[in-house]
């Protein structure tokens, strides 16, 4: 019984609360070596089969969730300015936290703005033929009807090879 008494008054004699100038660790001490800063992607207009006169525009120029992608004639706003990379990668509204989405993995989905998210269909892969595609869904960024009408909706379709409503050709713009 001392024994126990004795640890029992040793385990509260050293227990102390940290005095208030006291400062925990929260992480470890930096190595010296600076973290990279990540290289900002290019601001880019997006046309559909190198029509420059026309480009990918969100509707209305309503950089919000939900808001339809259609065509229309280039006008240099910020509805159609965006930020993507050759390979698998989001299509993001440069400046913006919001990407490029099909509402499904069906023929027809439109496409949306939504959120960033990395959800698998904000995942685009921008081929070596300049085609969209959804990794890993089969899908493309397309053209609805192949026409390049003010207002027409963007939407997904099954990728095809020589599919004209489904090449995309980008340009560097100044930001």
């Amino acid at each position: 019984m001392k024994y126990f008494a004795l640890a029992t008054l040793f385990a509260v004699a050293t227990a102390r609360p940290m005095p208030q100038d006291e400062v925990a660790p929260s992480e470890p001490a930096p190595s010296g070596e600076p973290t990279p800063t990540p290289t900002p992607l290019p601001t880019v207009g997006l046309h559909p089969n190198g029509n420059a006169a026309k480009c990918v525009d969100v509707r209305g120029g309503i950089l919000q969730a939900g808001t339809a992608v259609q065509i229309y004639d280039c006008n240099g706003t910020a509805a159609q300015k965006f930020s993507l990379a050759r390979g698998d990668g989001q299509v993001v509204v440069t400046g913006t936290n919001y990407c490029l989405e099909p509402d499904g993995h069906w023929n027809g989905s439109p496409v949306r703005l939504k959120l960033c998210n990395k959800s698998l269909l904000q995942n685009w892969y921008y081929t070596d033929d300049d085609r969209l595609a959804v990794t890993g869904a089969g899908l493309c960024l397309d053209l609805t009807e192949g026409s390049d009408a003010n207002g027409n909706g963007l939407q997904v379709w099954q990728c095809g090879d020589g599919n004209t409503n489904q090449v995309w050709t980008t340009n560097m713009l100044f930001r």
